[in-house]
């Protein structure tokens, strides 16, 4: 019983664009990414807990994986905004949302 566990339909499962729903799907977590970082520099302003906050996209950016001149870029970057002041916080953190722009897919995700 539980074995089919599809929403579409066999055939529907056979013709969707794979690659596409890879490359869209990345795209959006691109953008949550850039968005968190966002939200990372408004928590930083308001005296939040920001450091926690950065400790998590951290670990969820080294748990991608992806292995590109951007994405170390973007973990060297994102490591050192804990010993920043704010103007280079601030600076550091729209570099770090340009670096998410030209992320490259993970081998594994396409």
């Amino acid at each position: 019983m539980i074995e089919r566990m599809n929403i579409l339909p066999p055939v529907l499962l056979r013709n969707w664009p794979e690659s596409e729903i890879d490359k869209e799907t990345f795209e959006g977590y691109k953008n949550k990414l850039k968005g968190r970082l966002y939200g990372l520099l408004c928590e930083r302003e308001k005296g939040g807990e920001w450091e926690k906050f950065l400790d998590s996209i951290t670990l969820e950016l080294i748990g991608l994986g992806a292995n590109s001149i951007n994405w170390w870029s973007l973990i060297g970057k994102l490591s050192s905004l804990r010993y920043l002041s704010y103007e280079y916080f601030r600076k550091t953190i729209f570099e770090c949302m340009n670096l998410v722009s030209r992320l490259k897919e993970p081998d594994d995700v396409s």
